[in-house]
């Protein structure tokens, strides 16, 4: 392997992040589907929820074909249907379209998951350096979230000057350059186990058993599909918080926005610290403590609970990377990608029951309520999967990571 190929593989990477998640529509989107196209938020988040079901089905075998067929061409290929989604999208004036925009969406999101933390692993193993794993994932997740908050800050800016639909067509455009990074990506070569390549449907099979066999990594995808999936699913209620408190479309909307997607950088960057430092105990901490700031979002009034937001967002970026360094650790190079598909499917599964479980709580009862629901959930996931994760870790010292970062620097 070329010495070079390493670093410009992580370069490109981080490029990769940063363009997949500029899109300049993401500050407006619920409102350019609620206040402009009439949408009301349940039809949004039922919307959301067959999105969600559609990368339920799809996540494992297109998992197994990033492994089979190469990483970075599963992401290319995603990236470029994300394009046509988001065309689809610009043009939305039934709910008819805005499904097949979000079930196209569905199929580029499950071609990315998963796909490139795999990528990211076997070209730090292919160099040695795996350690790294989580610091580089870290700051990977950064460049995304650089990506957003920037797109954040000028969402709100460009639509007021053009119109909403405006930012969708450039959002379409980025994600063809989006697809480009990625067909740039060198491929490393993947581990094998003795013997031929098993035939695609035998390397599911195989994939979900090595998930299942694996008893901490089986509790860490329960606990990753339950506590993380409430955390995340606070994205769907930040713009209907900010309607709900009074505050218009505008700059100033995009303006409160932009520190709670910064927090997503901060939470990202502070990873590989956090793993070294807590290791498994941190996949517990977050989702504990965000249940504690979903209560206080529930109980505030105004914006004097805004805080929580940003902490949330930040708890959920800072996890990421340790849970999916957690997998990478425990899965061979051949399964990775569909074993880390696996995790997101089921989260998938959670989120498809829960974004409009939290859309019909917001339009019949209020925010609140919500936030309440969010609370519940977090806590109830950490009391039943997060004891059995720390006892595992206690007894398996040797598969910590922090033992494993000694060599990161």
């Amino acid at each position: 392997m070329h010495a070079a190929h390493p670093d410009r593989n992580i370069r490109l990477l981080f490029v990769y992040w940063f363009l997949r998640d500029f899109q300049l529509w993401i500050p407006v989107w619920i409102v350019f589907l609620t206040i402009e196209r009439g949408f009301s938020l349940t039809q949004v988040t039922a919307a959301e929820g067959l999105y969600l079901i559609g990368v339920l089905i799809l996540e494992v075998p297109t998992g197994a074909v990033a492994d089979r067929y190469g990483r970075s061409k599963s992401m290319a290929l995603g990236a470029a249907v994300l394009g046509g989604a988001v065309l689809i999208f610009a043009f939305t004036q039934s709910f008819a379209v805005l499904l097949a925009s979000f079930l196209l969406w569905s199929v580029a999101s499950a071609l990315m998951s998963g796909a490139d933390m795999a990528l990211l692993f076997d070209t730090l193993k292919a160099a040695g350096r795996e350690a790294q794993y989580e610091r580089l994932a870290g700051r990977g997740m950064a460049f995304s979230w650089s990506g957003v908050g920037i797109a954040t800050f000028l969402g709100g800016p460009v639509a007021a000057l053009l119109d909403t639909r405006a930012t969708v067509f450039i959002g379409a455009a980025t994600c063809l350059a989006t697809a480009a990074v990625a067909l740039a990506i060198w491929e490393p070569p993947h581990e094998r186990g003795l013997g031929k390549r098993q035939p695609y449907l035998a390397s599911i099979r195989a994939a979900f058993g090595e998930a299942w066999g694996a008893a901490d990594v089986r509790i860490l995808i329960f606990l990753a599909g339950t506590a993380f999936a409430a955390i995340e699913a606070v994205h769907y209620l930040i713009q209907p918080y900010l309607v709900d408190r009074n505050v218009e479309v505008g700059v100033f909307f995009s303006l409160l926005q932009v520190p709670i997607l910064l927090a997503g950088l901060g939470g990202a960057l502070l990873s590989g610290r956090v793993s070294r430092g807590a290791g498994t105990k941190a996949l517990v901490a977050g989702p504990l403590l965000g249940a504690g700031c979903f209560a206080a979002l529930a109980g505030a009034p105004g914006l004097a609970a805004y805080a929580a937001l940003p902490l949330l967002i930040g708890i959920s970026s800072c996890v990421e990377p340790i849970a999916t360094g957690y997998i990478n650790r425990r899965i061979g190079s051949e399964r990775r990608a569909t074993v880390l598909s696996i995790t997101s499917m089921f989260r998938s599964l959670v989120l498809a029951a829960l974004a409009p479980g939290l859309g019909y709580a917001t339009d019949q009862w209020g925010i609140g309520e919500a936030f309440t629901i969010g609370s519940v959930m977090t806590l109830l996931s950490v009391l039943v999967f997060g004891g059995p994760l720390l006892w595992r870790a206690a007894r398996e010292p040797g598969q910590a990571p922090a033992a494993e970062h000694s060599a990161a620097g």
